[in-house]
């Protein structure tokens, strides 16, 4: 491939990934049902033909705004997980990330969106439940981190207890996502931490 054609594509990809970037904030305001072709062109200032170029059908269109933003959404949190001291402030850092309490709620309504399509689309489906089984994982192995520094002392499975801590986001980050003026993002953040701190019976670092 010579250098312009690889420029070429490369810039292509950095296109294509914005309109994605943007059709997510459009889907995020209107919801997936409502969000047509002609709503991302008036976001983005890209023709619909192009986005039919891109994407082919409107239904095509959403189910990659779907996967671009799960994985956006997995993608950002790294910096801020290696940027963090032990396991228990990484638990933190997941929780506050998914819970909206830092940043805006846009991802927690494209996961909402998501539901509801993959409860009608299998394929769409089986990417979630992937989506869900890799947040398992990471926070998995966080927990079994914990255990092994000495911050966590719980015995459960590790697997066992990373499912019941992405419960417990899940339930608290709903109201957030839904606006609960009950809920705000901060107080579900402290809400977690307590709960979570329960949960892998935290104990205090030592001195």
């Amino acid at each position: 491939m010579s250098e312009v054609t690889g420029s070429g594509v490369r810039r292509a990809a950095r296109k294509r990934a914005d309109v994605l970037a943007a059709a997510g904030l459009v889907v995020a305001e209107r919801g997936a049902d409502a969000t047509r072709f002609t709503d991302v062109t008036a976001a983005t200032g890209v023709g619909v033909s192009t986005l039919q170029y891109y994407f082919g059908s409107r239904e095509d269109m959403l189910l990659a705004v779907f996967r671009y933003a799960a994985q956006a959404d997995f993608d950002a949190v790294t910096p801020r997980l290696d940027a963090a001291g032990g396991a228990w402030e990484r638990l933190l850092v997941i929780a506050s990330h998914l819970t909206g309490a830092v940043g805006s709620d846009t991802g927690w309504r494209l996961w909402v969106e998501s539901w509801r399509w993959a409860l009608r689309d299998a394929e769409l489906r089986r990417e979630v439940l992937g989506d869900y089984t890799r947040w398992h994982e990471l926070i998995a192995s966080i927990i079994a981190a914990g255990v092994e520094e000495g911050r966590f002392g719980t015995d459960a499975a590790p697997m066992d207890v990373a499912r019941q801590a992405l419960a417990l986001i899940d339930g608290l980050a709903l109201p957030v996502a839904l606006g609960d003026p009950q809920v705000t993002g901060e107080m579900a953040g402290d809400l977690l931490a307590d709960a979570l701190g329960r949960l892998v019976l935290r104990r205090a670092a030592a001195l």
